[in-house]
């Protein structure tokens, strides 16, 4: 047995059709005046000298075709996207910040190597407040992963790191890196594009002291512990790019700028 779709959509009467395009008309009344060809109008505030911010709505790993596939979105999220989505050209950006998360996240299924399932994981869950703001569905936790970072860092070709959460790490004995990928014998060093790859490797740690104090009225890079600037540091020798910016806090206050 078929089914056509068009049988199951209920017939609209043409009064209800006019009133529907009365509706429209009067939308497109009232937005008219916003509406301009995305390209001319960014190339004319370039040519003007006005400053353009691009954000990122979601992360790297997302992206639908250099993301976890098929755990990924319907868009593209890498640098690239911004040309696809605007028109405005690649070659006029000239400055790139590399938005991460002191420690990783995940949302639904999909490749997580390192994936925490203990007490840890859950305190900084807890402190982060990894919930979704919708469904208050708990979000996957799990270490940093420079793996993942150095390709994020070069498909994107960051020109700095932005660090924000740092201060949720405070109170853990230990925090660890993830440096590399194990697949069997195998060491791997470069992010797998094969997703079912990414399924079966193992990962590879860098150990380093945590720190206890709290960091949230920190204001300079130098004010942090020590072991907080070493977490930082090895992060920055890792993805070989520098860290910029650092949040020890949700305020905007809270936002260390390394210059």
């Amino acid at each position: 047995m078929s089914i056509s779709i068009a049988s199951m959509v209920p017939k609209k009467s043409d009064a209800q059709i006019e009133a529907e395009a009365k509706n429209l008309e009067e939308y497109w009344n009232y937005f008219a005046s916003m509406v301009k060809p995305t390209d001319k109008l960014l190339m004319d505030w370039y040519n003007m000298g006005k400053n353009i911010l691009f954000e990122g709505a979601q992360g790297t790993l997302l992206d639908l075709n250099f993301g976890t596939y098929p755990y990924v979105t319907s868009s593209h999220t890498i640098l690239s996207g911004i040309s696809i989505g605007t028109a405005f050209p690649l070659r006029k950006i000239d400055n790139v910040i590399g938005v991460f998360k002191a420690y990783s996240t995940r949302v639904g299924d999909g490749a997580f190597p390192t994936e925490l399932f203990d007490d840890t994981g859950n305190q900084i869950r807890i402190r982060g407040n990894e919930f979704g703001s919708t469904t208050g569905r708990p979000r996957r936790i799990g270490w940093f992963d420079a793996v993942a970072g150095r390709y994020s860092t070069r498909i994107n070709d960051l020109d700095t790191l932005a660090v924000t959460l740092l201060d949720v790490l405070s109170g853990l004995e230990e925090i660890k890196i993830c440096t590399g990928y194990w697949l069997g014998e195998a060491r791997m060093e470069e992010f797998p594009a094969d997703p079912i790859v990414l399924q079966q490797v193992k990962p590879e740690y860098l150990s380093l002291k945590g720190w206890d104090a709290d960091i949230t009225a920190c204001k300079k890079i130098n004010k942090l512990p020590k072991a907080a600037i070493e977490y930082l540091e090895a992060i920055q020798d890792l993805l070989e790019t520098r860290i910029s910016i650092v949040s020890v806090g949700k305020e905007r206050s809270q936002t260390i700028v390394i210059k």
